[in-house]
């Protein structure tokens, strides 16, 4: 999706295909979110030396209209002399500012960056001085004037304000893909609006100076505006070879750091809103365009970003922890949540609060009890480990695999919560049985095929310790711990200091557990049927010698999403 952001005085509006997007700060401190379908779509982005031009004079008219809205927010009860102008003429307080503003601001410029330069560059070199040399330095002190202005504007409050914002669109630009805070001062694009109007300038500056057309006023005007035109192109075009250029980026703050301020988290924050408000209108067909929200709602735009932002800061960017926060606590699914417009503050505050204990290591079966697991709710708690998505993919294989038999016969070692077992026989026409030398978890695990109606026989056993010798089983499929024993101080604070460690130390080396399910299936598997293991990373090789060794063949193994050998599976042949 090919953006645009803008800056204004209290916030950032972004531009995406037809959709806008505005996120401002009110005087409470509160945020607001807009958003609006517009016709000023970007034409010419892909075509080169023409899409400098558009996006520089639709990126002015964008700054004016994001300055007209959130000049709004300042309105004062006290009337000055540009109200009464205003209600004298019938007409908005913003043009007048502005026609005034833009006047002096010309009057100034054709003093400082016309007529003083030009002096001084003849005084300099002298009027039979050197015509190429001359016209260089008068450039060289139209830019030193230029920058002179610009540090000028800079001192001004209002403009510092303005300048943290351009920052802020800035920083969610860089960081778009991984919103992480960039490293110390690095929040200067080449492509933002007010750099590149700036480089425009100097490079104009440069330009008309150096060829310092004479021929007749009108003339000279008219081959000044094109090369004007021909100024704006070409910044653009060298400030995005630039931002494609990680060393070259590095010269942006020569002209970025007259327009930036360096931003706060509230700045990068709400830019960030603006953004996550556009997305959703572009990814969302259903969602509605964003209004004058409720005073006492907290749009929802707002919410997601700070939940993710939050996350994110901390380490933790899936993405779907932060769906899954917020669509657990208003208790709808994933899809309905990006429809929302805004959330009340009880509901804003539970998942912040939800969020704040996810920052800290909590796994979020812990935080909420209970976990969604290949399309079903299992409870979970201290005595079980809770089920991760990569293990959804051991179901499918043992899925897979039944198809093989008439009616299979399923043995699930180290069943736990039973979501392998549940699973599989919430899918297929199988007898299932579950077994786990924890009293506990097999509460848990009984709990939860009664909860989702499905008929799974639970055993306690170590192992195949307490199975009948004579039962056989046409797949049997594990689990089982896999971490080293020396390993376990070193994870996560979420798996160490939540999961039991009974689910997880594998003794010495993690093979502990594989060697004795594998010893031992033998006697429990029918005659071409399937042993299928969950595995740590980097187990694959040694967990299929040790099988090819005790007389499985076709041992294979299967990928999870991060492209990691995550199952093993092999066929018993006698």
């Amino acid at each position: 999706m090919k953006i645009k952001v803008i800056p204004c005085l209290y916030g950032s509006m972004v531009y995406g295909e037809n959709k806008m997007s505005l996120a401002t700060v009110e005087k409470n401190g509160g945020k607001k979110v807009i958003s609006n379908e517009t016709k000023n779509k970007i034409i010419f982005h892909d075509i080169p030396f023409v899409r400098g031009i558009e996006y520089f004079f639709c990126g002015i008219f964008a700054i004016f209209c994001g300055l007209n809205y959130t000049s709004n927010l300042t309105k004062s009860n006290n009337k000055n002399i540009f109200d009464k102008v205003s209600k004298n003429l019938g007409i908005s307080k913003f043009p007048i500012v502005m026609t005034i503003v833009g006047s002096i601001s010309i009057i100034i410029s054709a003093l400082l960056l016309g007529i003083l330069p030009g002096k001084i560059g003849y005084l300099i070199v002298g009027r039979n001085g050197n015509f190429f040399i001359r016209n260089l330095v008068i450039a060289l002190l139209k830019i030193f004037c230029f920058f002179l202005l610009l540090g000028s504007i800079k001192l001004i409050p209002q403009m510092q304000q303005f300048y943290r914002f351009n920052a802020g669109s800035n920083y969610i630009i860089l960081n778009r893909n991984n919103i992480k805070r960039n490293k110390k001062g690095n929040y200067h694009y080449s492509l933002n609006i007010l750099n590149f109007i700036v480089f425009a300038f100097i490079l104009d500056f440069f330009m008309v100076t150096l060829i310092a057309v004479s021929i007749s006023i009108f003339w000279n005007f008219i081959i000044n505006l094109l090369i004007y035109f021909l100024s704006i192109s070409l910044a653009y075009e060298i400030l995005y070879l630039v931002s494609k250029n990680k060393f070259a980026q590095k010269f942006v703050v020569i002209t970025s750091f007259f327009v930036t301020n360096k931003p706060t988290t509230t700045h990068e924050e709400i830019s960030y809103v603006a953004l996550t408000e556009l997305e959703l209108m572009l990814t969302q067909k259903g969602r509605k365009l964003m209004e004058e929200n409720d005073k006492n709602k907290i749009p929802f735009s707002s919410l997601y970003a700070e939940v993710k932002t939050k996350l994110a800061k901390a380490g933790k960017v899936d993405i779907s922890d932060v769906d899954w926060i917020i669509a657990t606590i208003l208790n709808k699914n994933r899809t309905e949540i990006k429809l929302l417009q805004t959330v009340s503050e009880k509901d804003y505050n539970e998942i912040i609060k939800a969020t704040n204990r996810r920052i800290n290591g909590e796994p979020l079966s812990n935080i909420f009890g209970f976990v969604d697991f290949y399309g079903l709710r299992f409870d979970v708690n201290k005595n079980v480990l809770s089920p991760r998505m990569e293990t959804e993919l051991l179901v499918e294989r043992v899925i897979s695999l039944a198809d093989e038999f008439k009616k299979p016969v399923i043995l699930d070692l180290c069943t736990g919560s039973g979501a392998i077992a549940i699973s599989v026989a919430k899918n297929i026409d199988a007898k299932v049985v579950g077994s786990d030398y924890s009293k506990p978890a097999l509460l848990v695990a009984e709990r939860n095929a009664k909860k989702n109606n499905v008929n799974v026989e639970f055993l306690y056993s170590n192992l195949f310790e307490n199975l009948k010798k004579r039962k056989k089983f046409d797949i049997i499929v594990s689990n089982p711990p896999y971490i080293k024993s020396k390993d376990i101080k070193k994870l996560d604070v979420e798996v160490k200091d939540y999961d039991p460690i009974m689910a997880l130390d594998g003794g010495e080396d993690g093979f502990d557990f594989y060697r004795e399910i594998v010893a031992k299936s033998k006697n429990f598997l029918n005659n071409k049927g399937y042993l299928i293991f969950e595995i740590g990373k980097g187990q694959g090789q040694e967990l299929k010698r040790i099988m090819k060794e005790n007389g499985f063949v076709e041992v294979v193994g299967f990928k999870d999403y991060n492209k990691i050998e995550r199952i093993i599976c092999g066929k018993y042949s006698k």
